[in-house]
């Protein structure tokens, strides 16, 4: 008699992995967060809302910002990067925030 355990597997079930691949994306994984974090654009408008991992270390311009329209706006270090987001930096994010603003005609409020 066997004593082995088998496991009927489907065709389109993956292939299981050893514990030493799993260890290996783990490490893979955490490095890469703490590498890294999520930057949030909080908008009264929808045109401006924005989430993008990016690396930490970077200055994160604080606080609200208005525009002429009313719109408010406001950056948040999430503080985990998050899956399946575009990667920028803080800067791309503001050019893209101000190239957005210029766009739509909007001003800050002084």
């Amino acid at each position: 008699m066997n004593n082995e355990l088998t496991v009927q597997r489907f065709p389109w079930e993956p292939v299981p992995s050893s514990p030493e691949d799993d260890i290996a994306k783990l490490k893979n994984d955490f490095a890469y967060a703490v590498r890294n974090t999520a930057i949030a654009v909080h908008s009264s408008n929808p045109d401006f809302r924005l989430l993008a991992n990016t690396p930490r270390g970077q200055i994160v311009p604080r606080g609200e910002v208005k525009f002429t329209d009313g719109t408010t706006l406001e950056l948040q270090d999430i503080g985990m990067c998050q899956p399946g987001i575009p990667y920028m930096t803080v800067q791309e994010i503001m050019t893209h925030i101000w190239g957005l603003a210029k766009e739509l005609g909007l001003e800050l409020v002084k």
